[in-house]
């Protein structure tokens, strides 16, 4: 019997392909996230270049749909996204597909996080 776990890997082991599918997935969550100005975590955990160089694009074209930013933040600024992916802690089926969804992911690192009085 196989375990799920041991065929999980990181952004950067994935091959071109798989990760352009991990990529688009991602660029879509990031794209709605930004337009609810949801990105505390991402924003905790990213290189500040990388999001900017890519918020700036999101922030000059924020008229436009999520449906129609995702390609063009692809097309424009996907080597940022690809660096943004490699320092996020996401494991990654070898087909690109995310081992949870973002929304768990980003739900988890919230619960991780310390509880203020």
């Amino acid at each position: 019997m196989t375990i799920v776990s041991e065929q999980l890997v990181n952004y950067t082991d994935l091959t071109a392909d798989a990760q352009k599918q991990a990529r688009q997935d991602f660029i879509n969550y990031y794209v709605r996230e930004f337009k609810n100005d949801n990105l505390e975590v991402i924003s905790n955990l990213a290189d500040d270049r990388d999001l900017a160089m890519i918020n700036h694009l999101l922030g000059e074209n924020s008229y436009q749909t999520v449906d129609q930013l995702a390609p063009l933040s692809a097309r424009m600024v996907g080597s940022s996204f690809d660096r943004v992916l490699a320092k996020l802690d996401m494991q990654y089926q070898p087909n690109g597909e995310a081992a949870k969804t973002w929304t768990a992911w980003e739900k988890a690192i919230h619960e991780q996080l310390p509880v203020e009085d």
